[in-house]
């Protein structure tokens, strides 16, 4: 069963499969939630550095916090102590990427998968991995969502922390508001 995260609801989560669709050099993508930690951890791992940490602590909003010039294990660390949070909350929205290549994963709200890469078939190849098969029209949170029955993201707190309190604590070693 189509796991979403705690922070968000979706009317119909029996409509959601793991699933992606590719158009030219992007990929949207369908992952069930306890995957979600380990293909982002896979995927940047597989970038070139340096790195990059983009935050949308509302994702509705234009608000974007950036840390750049980062390492794989400055990266790590940072997703070792927030990382359930950004996971979980259901109104913010981040990307991780490579400043050198430009490829970019962005979660978007809804925890739907963006990713941009100019060379798609390697991210391709990463999906395979993780079992996610590709179809010709998928079908994201979005797409189940009526005026009857909306989709809904709550901010979460865990350990005492919001995404806010991240973005708070992160500026401390660098994340400036773009």
């Amino acid at each position: 069963m189509f796991q979403t995260a705690a922070g968000v609801t979706v009317p119909f989560p029996d409509k959601l499969r793991e699933q992606y669709q590719r158009d030219g050099d992007t990929i949207i993508c369908n992952l069930s939630f306890e995957k979600l930690s380990d293909f982002i951890h896979a995927f940047y791992a597989s970038l070139t550095e340096p790195l990059f940490l983009a935050i949308h602590p509302d994702a509705e909003q234009d608000e974007v916090w950036y840390l750049d010039g980062m390492t794989k294990k400055q990266l790590t660390m940072i997703l070792d102590g927030y990382g359930e949070l950004l996971l979980q909350d259901g109104l913010s929205a981040f990307a991780i990427g490579s400043l050198a290549t430009e490829e970019e994963l962005f979660v978007q709200k809804y925890k739907v998968l963006s990713i941009y890469s100019p060379q798609i078939a390697r991210m391709e190849k990463l999906l395979a991995r993780f079992e996610v098969p590709r179809t010709d029209s998928i079908v994201t949170a979005w797409d189940t969502f009526s005026q009857a029955h909306p989709g809904e993201a709550q901010r979460l707190e865990i350990a005492g922390m919001t995404v806010l309190d991240m973005i708070g604590d992160l500026q401390k070693i660098g994340m400036y508001k773009g």
